[in-house]
Parts: structure tokens; C-alpha cells; sequence
């Protein structure tokens, strides 16, 4: 992406800039978890509804991704960063007003598109602005905002719905983001590559959007509509086929398809590759469920929920950083299990009863947020550092494309199995909550001394339902702790998968240098 960007004061003007914009961004990806279950009733959603907040943030982010190199050279770096950055405010405008879930999904996923262009073509930017000997600084600059804003995102977004509502969270975009966009268009120098945009794979990119809309929606709306019982559900599956079938023939078969070959076809990237969309699958349906499970099952506040989870989304960013600094001196594979393996038991020994104690779902996501947060550096490294330096940037982008698609399939899969085990626990826990059970009638005997009734009948009609309905409402909370626990393991299998798929990898891994998208 030659040359180098002539900005305002000097580089640390760009620096601040750029960092604000790709904070922003980030720091959506994780402050809209917490205010979900507000969203519920303020929506009129359930949770098969509020999931796609989540989900199609992602997905847009990953379709617009794809894009973004050939857009940078088109209409130039800092266009490209305003285009996407304007995007992204007017979105957020939008999500703040929304009166229904059809809106918000609308909303949600421009908003997306938004992240995915600003946030690539951010850190072109940023390499285009400092020095070739200061590119690993460079990098260092986007990590802290990359790491930092999702891991304020709960506590944040529990503040501020605390003080004003859960809408603030997409306001506080607005000025934000209307302050870095008028500042980026006076300083900003607006550079393309001297080679000068290649042509676009409209083929491939529409073949692959389809092929990820299709895989989301099949995932995140088979459940609700009853798998293969579903007419809607099959024809996403259909459509799945054709179009994956479609793409993969493509791309081995088009003159300039979107992404090299050489890279597709490089199995150690692939590996890599599947190793990262694997870790996402676990980390992002973890990400969903945790602030859902502490305000549900637990019936925290809001604050309350983002101050349980900040200890562990702050060590989370700290555990990035060492373990990325790390990678240059040890082995990253080795590094990549440990901590691959170690999400899978914290995913596993996560503590999910009604009765787990305050301190304790702290500690727990503290344990949660070191092993995931210590995974992403190396296994970036690892997906990277086999590739040739001039496939790094396509390489980048596929990396981070499948991090997002393996996201929204992660939050759709966690929801899936968290509602299918709840009402699997819940019925067989009911089935035995009745009049005449010698379980019920010995807690009724126990209340009625408790209460000092006489013996004989205890209750009358009004205060049997009483009875029933709270005692129900208990187990369904109870059925949902088992649940949690239950999508938890499930999510941790995906991250002894991925370690798996290092392991296989045996390539040598180097270091990686130049622009990473």
C-alpha cells in the first residue's frame, strides 16, 4: 500500500485517530451483550430474536471484509476509513431509535458492514503513518484499542444503561464518531497504491456472502423453527449447498477469484485457519451467554453483571499482549495449546448454579479471560507466519473474516443449545413436581409446621398454585443453571478441536511482518 500518509502534527495524531475509530467499533462488539436482556422487553423479542443483535453485527462486518482491499484502492485509504466510519454512526443512530427488532436487525448489520471497512483499512493507515522501523509500535497501537474496548464493552454498557437506558450505549457512538470523521477528512492525506485497484471478484464475493447468510440463518434459526421440520430451514440448507459448492468451484476455477490460491491452498494457513474459526466458535458464544446468564439466572443488574465480568475482560487484554510478546521468543504452537486447552477447562469448570457466590463467577471468568484472551496472538501467529509476505494481507483478511462468520455461528449454536437443554432440564425436573408426589407432600408438610398449620389439609386451591407456580419458577432457574453448564461444555469441545488442528501444523512458523488487515 506504498508510500506514506502526510498528516496533520505527526503520526500520533493519526495514531489517536485511527484508535478512536477502531475503539468505537470494537467496543460494539461486546457493550451490546450486556443490555440484551433489556432489549427483550423493550423489542418485544425472545431469545431466538434478541441473538441476532449479536449475530448479524458480525456477519455484516465479515461480508463487507471481504471487500474492503479493492474499496481502499478505489477510493483511497482515508476514504475508505470515513466511508466506513460514517457508516457506522449513522447505523448506531438508527439502533438507538429503533422501535422494533426488524429495525435493530437493519441497523445492526450496516452497522457491521461499518466495522468491516473502517477497521482493515484503519490499520493500513496506521502502517502508512509510522516508519518501517516503528510498524511493530504501529501494531501495538491497534492491539491496545483492539483488546481495550471489548473489554470495557460489559462494564461500560452496565454504567450506562444504570444511569440513562440500555439506548445510550449506540448514542454514545454518534459524537464520538462525528468528531473523528470531520478531523480525519481536514488531516488526513487520501493515498491509494501506486499499482492501482485490481479487479473485483463480484462472483466470488456474492457466492460467499450468500454461502455465510445462508450458514448463519440455518444455525441461528433452526431451533426455533424445528430443524428439518422447517420448508424455510431446508431452503437455507439447499441454499447452503449450492452456493458453498458454487464458491469452492469458483475459486478454483476463476481466472482472479477473490482471494489467491496459493493461500487458500497453503495447508498449514488452513490449519491455522480452522484453528481460529474454531477458538471464535467457543469464545464469542461464551461472550453472548455469560452477561444473559448472570442477569437471568442470578438476577444481577446491569452494573452489577459488567462489574462481575471486568476482571476478567481486563486480564483478558493483558493476557493478549503477553502472550503476543511472548510468541516472538517461544514456540506460538505450544503457547496456542496451553491456552487452547485451557479454555476448554475453564469452559468446562464454570460454575453455573443459582446458589454460585458473587466471588466465585468472578474468579471463574477471570480464569475464562486469561486462557482465551492468551490464544488469539499465537494463533494468528500460527495461521500467518507459514505465508509468504506478499499473501500476509490476504492471509490477514481471511483470518479475521472467519473469526467474525465463526463468531455468529458461535452465538447461534450457544443460544441453540442453551434453549434446547433448558427445556429438556426443566421437563424432567417438572414432570415430578406433582400433588400427589411424596416429594411435594413432604416440602408441604415442612412449610405447614414452618408455619404453624395444623395438620390435615394445608392448602386450599389458590395457595396450591401458589405453591406450584413458584416452585416451577425455582426449577426453571435451576434448569437453566444446568443448561448454562451444559452450552459451556459444548463451546469447550470447539477449543480442543482447534487445539487439535495446531497440533497438526508443522510448518515452521516466523515472524510476521508488513501490514496485517
Amino acid at each position: 500500500m506504498g508510500g506514506k500518509t502526510v498528516v496533520g502534527p505527526n503520526k500520533w495524531v493519526v495514531a489517536a485517530l485511527v484508535s478512536v475509530g477502531i475503539f468505537i467499533a470494537l467496543l460494539d462488539t461486546t457493550i451490546v451483550d450486556i443490555v440484551l436482556p433489556h432489549m427483550m422487553a423493550s423489542l418485544d423479542a425472545d431469545i431466538h430474536g434478541v441473538q441476532w443483535v449479536v449475530i448479524i453485527y458480525f456477519l455484516g462486518s465479515a461480508i463487507a471484509m471481504t471487500a474492503v482491499g479493492w474499496m481502499a484502492e478505489v477510493l483511497g485509504h482515508r476514504n475508505t476509513f470515513l466511508l466506513g466510519t460514517s457508516l457506522f454512526i449513522a447505523m448506531s443512530a438508527l439502533a438507538g431509535v429503533a422501535p422494533s427488532l426488524p429495525v435493530m436487525l437493519t441497523a445492526r448489520l450496516f452497522q457491521g458492514m461499518g466495522e468491516g471497512i473502517l477497521i482493515p483499512v484503519g490499520l493500513v493507515i496506521l502502517y502508512e503513518a509510522f516508519p518501517e522501523t516503528e510498524h511493530g509500535l504501529a501494531m501495538g497501537l491497534y492491539g491496545l484499542s483492539a483488546s481495550f474496548a471489548p473489554a470495557v464493552g460489559p462494564t461500560l454498557g452496565g454504567l450506562i444503561t444504570e444511569h440513562l437506558e440500555w439506548r445510550w450505549v449506540f448514542y454514545i457512538n454518534v459524537p464520538i464518531g462525528v468528531v473523528t470523521v470531520l478531523l480525519v477528512w481536514l488531516l488526513f492525506a487520501n493515498l491509494r497504491s501506486s499499482d492501482g485497484p485490481k479487479p473485483f471478484d463480484f462472483v466470488g464475493f456474492a457466492l460467499l456472502a450468500t454461502a455465510f447468510s445462508a450458514l448463519i440463518v440455518f444455525t441461528g434459526k433452526g431451533q426455533e423453527k424445528g430443524w428439518l421440520d422447517s420448508d424455510f430451514i431446508v431452503a437455507m440448507l439447499v441454499l447452503l449447498a449450492l452456493s458453498g459448492l458454487a464458491a469452492v468451484a469458483w475459486f478454483t476455477l476463476a481466472r482472479r477469484p477473490l482471494f489467491p490460491r496459493r493461500v487458500l491452498g497453503h495447508r498449514p494457513f488452513r490449519l491455522g485457519l480452522a484453528a481460529m474459526f474454531l477458538l471464535s466458535i467457543t469464545a464469542y458464544g461464551f461472550f453472548l451467554l455469560l452477561p444473559v446468564y448472570l442477569q437471568r439466572v442470578h438476577g444481577y443488574t446491569t452494573l452489577q453483571a459488567g462489574l462481575i465480568m471486568l476482571p476478567g475482560a481486563l486480564l483478558s487484554g493483558l493476557s493478549t499482549a503477553v502472550t503476543g510478546a511472548l510468541s516472538d521468543r517461544l514456540s506460538p504452537k505450544r503457547i496456542a495449546i496451553l491456552f487452547l486447552l485451557a479454555t476448554a477447562a475453564a469452559c468446562w469448570l464454570f460454575h453455573t448454579d443459582p446458589d454460585t457466590p458473587r466471588w466465585l463467577l468472578t474468579l471463574d471468568n477471570v480464569f475464562f479471560g486469561l486462557a482465551v484472551g492468551g490464544v488469539f496472538a499465537p494463533v494468528t501467529l500460527i495461521a500467518l507466519g507459514t505465508l509468504e509476505a506478499r499473501d500476509i494481507a490476504d492471509g490477514s483478511t481471511l483470518v479475521n473474516v472467519s473469526r467474525l462468520v465463526a463468531g455468529s455461528l458461535g452465538s447461534a449454536y450457544a443460544t441453540t443449545v442453551m434453549v434446547s437443554r433448558t427445556s429438556a432440564f426443566y421437563e424432567g425436573m417438572a414432570s415430578n413436581l406433582t400433588a400427589g408426589s411424596a416429594r411435594v407432600a413432604e416440602l408441604a408438610a415442612r412449610l405447614a409446621t414452618l408455619a404453624g398449620v395444623p395438620s390435615g389439609p394445608v392448602f386450599d386451591p389458590d395457595a396450591w398454585h401458589l405453591f406450584l407456580a413458584t416452585g416451577k419458577g425455582l426449577m426453571l432457574r435451576r434448569a437453566a443453571g444446568y443448561a448454562y453448564h451444559a452450552t459451556y461444555q459444548h463451546l469447550g469441545l470447539f477449543s480442543i478441536a482447534a487445539a487439535l488442528a495446531v497440533l497438526l501444523i508443522r510448518a515452521r512458523i516466523r515472524k510476521v511482518e508488513g501490514p496485517i488487515h
